[in-house]
């Protein structure tokens, strides 16, 4: 009977206790006069760098208040330019979603007219807009001319690989920007894909300017002081407070292109990128923004910038710079006092390092290898060493002993049952009826195979199925009660209470079929026989906790439910074959399962099961979803 095989798993062979010899007096020193003297000279050093510390407290908080300072005026610029492009990115997607719907006829110039015109009036920075059909002319609007203006496809040889992009993009993408020589002055192009009833049509673009980037640049400088600035890539500026200017406008104009850093009257701005730059270590690693200094002449000037990639492929840089507030006399001056001040920390830390870090590092090893221990990650467990304290050595020898006998004791336990004694403060749970999920499982031919056999072979064969099979079961929440022979007895619900037991045990038992086909196929590869399995599945109310006395315990499974999963994996021997593992699941499985499962109805039953609950039968053939 099923219910005599209660218990947990192989069992050693008892053999004769062997005699622990007595442990050597470990080596190290008495921690009631170590402790003492540490402490003490600890008290003496830490009084040395008591100044430091206060001092690097203010400088933290002047820190901290500089960076949020910096982040907030880069977060102006960024959300100015947000505020300037954004509108005609959304009225371009606006305008695209209605050719869409049928509310712009695509090929009526003159409702394009009357959006386009409508569209520059809401959006004032946009300086004109192309319409860039698939097949016919393209079609102009400058706000200048406030008309619309056909274009001849070869006046616009980039039309084909707008057209090109256009076609993979779902909504509102960026060009890189450039002068525009119709409104003279540089232009950050946007275009969108216009598609009718889903075929493709074309594209909208919309130039819009930056003048009016560069005058609110303008209003943001700090005359002396802070200068901002918004670049196209490393070398060239699309916004400048200098292009705000009238001089500045119309020396760009002039060029006819977009001004490189030396073209805007800002020799701090040229110099950004000169080689050999500072970090500006007040940033941190947590900052939103980047940024260095360096000389420029006989002043310092810093950076602080942040890369925007938001305008793909444009490549937008938007900051500031300021000039710093110390002179090169000043500099070595600093400089001086950091380095004398920075040697007599560094004795002092590497002092207190050593000490430290050789008090510390047992103890910290003891604690990793406790919480190891703790996430029952026993073979993580790291050799705890030696120590200069004796107390320690003697507790690192005594938790060693302690782990290597659990991680033993471990691989005769169900995982599940362990964590949840753990959690209960090695409490054992008490016994309670529980509806539950028993699945047992049976090796088709094993005992033929293994006839003839060294043991050593048959038991690799067996190691090495279970080692695929036992995983896909707990990974599914189920609990490995026994092995038995070739076979397993598992359940789901306990000790863990679950809702879904029996769709977590069909999961389980359909995992159980893949890990072996996975299994037979290497075996099949490297010229060994294969396997097949039996699977029976049952859900039903059983006992479910301690059996045995005070000193051996075993936690199992109890009942008619038990019986019943045994005898379905037993008929499962003339059930209809489906793959490498037959998994035969009672109606009370199957209704408890819910939907997502594919079933094959089956007639008849085991002759010695009676219960309503588990007739009609069914064969598990896999997921509905055919995972």
């Amino acid at each position: 009977m099923v219910l005599e095989l209660a218990g947990s798993g192989p069992r050693p062979t008892t053999r004769p206790q062997a005699v622990t010899p007595e442990p050597a007096r470990p080596a190290g020193w008495p921690i009631a006069w170590l402790l003492p003297v540490v402490l003490v000279g600890l008290i003496f050093l830490a009084m040395l760098p008591v100044i430091g510390i206060a001092y690097f407290a203010a400088q933290s908080n002047f820190e901290t208040s500089s960076r949020q300072l910096n982040e907030l005026t880069v977060d102006l610029i960024d959300q100015r330019l947000q505020a300037h492009v954004g509108p005609v990115r959304d009225q371009l997607a606006y305008i695209s979603e209605a050719v869409a719907k049928g509310e712009i006829d695509f090929d009526d110039r003159e409702q394009w007219r009357t959006f386009a015109l409508g569209t520059l009036a809401a959006t004032p920075q946009a300086v004109g807009f192309v319409v860039i059909p698939v097949e016919g002319q393209p079609v102009r609007f400058t706000r200048a001319e406030r008309s619309m203006r056909p274009e001849r496809r070869e006046n616009m040889p980039f039309a084909d690989s707008l057209l090109a992009r256009a076609r993979t993009m779902d909504g509102p993408g960026w060009g890189e920007p450039q002068w525009s020589f119709i409104v003279g002055e540089p232009i950050l192009p946007v275009i969108v894909p216009i598609r009718v009833r889903g075929e493709f049509r074309g594209i909208i673009g919309a130039a819009i300017g930056t003048s009016d980037l560069s005058r609110f640049l303008k209003g943001l400088e700090l005359a002396g002081e802070r200068k901002p600035f918004i670049l196209a890539g490393r070398d060239k500026v699309l916004a400048h407070p200098w292009l705000g200017k009238e001089q500045g406008s119309a020396e760009q104009r002039a060029r006819g292109r977009l001004s490189n850093l030396d073209e805007v009257n800002d020799p701090v701005l040229a110099a950004m990128w000169a080689p050999d730059p500072n970090e500006l270590a007040w940033l941190g690693e947590g900052s939103s923004v980047s940024g260095h200094w360096n000389w420029v002449g006989d002043r310092s000037h810093g950076w602080i910038y942040r890369q925007v990639d938001d305008y793909r492929p444009a490549s937008l840089i938007i900051g500031y710079h300021l000039t710093g507030r110390e002179s090169a006399w000043a500099r070595w001056i600093v400089r001086g006092i950091l380095i004398a001040g920075g040697v007599l920390m560094l004795l002092t830390a590497i002092i207190a390092l050593v000490v430290g870090r050789r008090l510390a590092r047992p103890i910290l090893a003891l604690a990793d290898a406790a919480r190891s221990v703790e996430r029952l990650q026993l073979e993580k467990v790291p050799d705890l060493g030696d120590s200069k304290v004796r107390e320690l050595n003697q507790a690192n020898r005594a938790f060693e002993r302690m782990a290597r006998g659990l991680q033993l004791a471990a691989t005769y336990l169900p995982r599940a049952l362990v964590e949840r004694l753990i959690a209960q403060q090695a409490a054992l749970p008490a016994s309670e009826d529980r509806a539950v999920t028993i699945l047992f499982s049976d090796l088709e031919g094993y005992t033929a195979y293994s006839r003839g056999r060294p043991a050593t072979e048959t038991a690799t064969y067996l190691n090495d199925l279970l080692a695929r099979v036992g995983p896909a079961i707990e990974a599914t929440g189920g609990t490995i009660d026994k092995y038995i022979g070739d076979g397993v007895m598992a359940f789901w619900g306990a000790p863990e209470p679950t809702a879904d037991h029996a769709r977590a045990a069909c999961q389980g038992a359909l995992a159980m079929a893949r890990e072996v086909e996975v299994f037979n196929r290497a075996r099949r590869a490297a010229g060994l026989d294969a396997c097949r399995m039996r699977v029976g599945l049952h859900t039903g109310t059983v006992l479910v906790g301690n059996v045995g006395f005070a000193g051996r315990v075993d936690y199992t499974a109890i009942g008619e439910a038990v019986n019943i999963a045994s005898r379905l994996e037993q008929f499962g021997r003339g059930a209809p074959r489906h793959g490498e593992v037959t998994i035969v699941a009672s109606a009370s499985c199957r209704t408890a399962a819910l939907d997502g499962f594919l079933w094959l109805p089956l007639d008849g039953g085991p002759a010695d099961v009676a219960a309503d609950s588990a007739l009609p039968l069914s064969l598990l053939r896999g997921r509905a979803d055919g995972r």
